[in-house]
């Protein structure tokens, strides 16, 4: 009996059958590449206080976080750029000469934003030796690039310098911030 192939036919549903599954799948999987993708961006954040809050306990010094690259703390609206963390001998909020830097965290992924908001509004997140924050509970709201709210998520700190993250309570698929409204990306 000779050796028998694929018909034409038989080709043509398998490549059918193939770009079907194919179109379903890509858009999944770009859902979870943005999901992981705010994952990873949310973890650095919430690893970088943790990391400050340790190394004021550690070190019995006043440790900042702040929005920078470069050796330098940047304006409010810059966390996306990158973020520092210093033990701050002055507690004055900049990196300066007899500061140390301890942590230097890349920018996030492109297009991505953060927002910082706090009692006593300051740019910047510090801890005390004890490993409370300087009177400044509040959150940190990211919003993916794309604007989506359902892609929002926020970093909620309180003021003995705990991280907790905001949840979706009503399961519409946005998360709700601690007063319990939805998040909103501008």
């Amino acid at each position: 009996m000779a050796p028998r192939g694929f018909t034409l036919i038989e080709l043509l549903v398998a490549l059918a059958l193939a770009g079907i599954l194919l179109g379903l799948a890509v858009p999944a999987f770009r859902e979870l590449v943005a999901a992981r993708r705010t994952a990873a961006d949310m973890n650095q954040i919430a690893g970088a206080i943790a990391a400050a809050r340790a190394e004021a306990i550690l070190r019995r010094r006043t440790v900042t976080f702040c929005p920078g690259a470069a050796g330098r703390c940047g304006p409010a609206d810059t966390w996306h750029a990158g973020q520092l963390v210093f033990v701050d001998v002055d507690a004055d909020g900049r990196l300066d000469d007899e500061d140390t830097l301890t942590h230097a965290l890349p920018p996030l992924r492109p297009g991505a934003r953060v927002r910082w908001r706090a009692f006593r509004a300051r740019s910047y997140l510090q801890f005390q030796p004890r490993g409370w924050t300087r009177w400044q509970n509040g959150s940190f709201q990211y919003c993916p690039p794309d604007g989506d709210p359902r892609g929002a998520r926020m970093a909620i700190v309180n003021a003995q310098g705990r991280v907790r993250m905001a949840r979706d309570g009503d399961g519409d698929g946005v998360v709700e911030n601690a007063s319990g409204r939805p998040l909103a990306c501008p």
